[in-house]
């Protein structure tokens, strides 16, 4: 079970929003379309073959957009970088401050 220092910060509607805004626009970016394009080929309609071949490209490219934000890329979704290598993310003005790790 996760502590207490490992709770993801508080975030705002209007952060969730621009970091969702980029997130779509990342999608929208000609060579992610192209990637999903691929996956989406490579997947032939096939409800599995989805998760196994769309699924991963698209956790790979929101995943480029919300690091910049602090979140981890480990599945948690929490806010912080990678835990235990205490880099810490660039601020963004109006963004919590990243915890330090624990």
């Amino acid at each position: 079970m996760a502590s207490a220092s490992s709770q993801p910060a508080a975030l705002s509607a209007e952060q969730a929003k621009v970091v969702l805004a980029e997130v779509i626009q990342a999608f929208a970016a000609p060579e992610n379309a192209v990637r999903m394009d691929e996956a989406r080929d490579n997947a032939c309609n096939d409800m599995g073959k989805m998760l196994q071949f769309v699924l991963p490209v698209a956790t790979q490219i929101q995943q480029e957009v919300i690091k910049a934000y602090g979140f981890s890329c480990d599945g948690e979704g929490g806010w912080g970088a990678e835990r235990g290598a205490g880099a810490s993310p660039t601020p963004i003005p109006g963004f919590p401050p990243r915890p330090p790790p624990s």
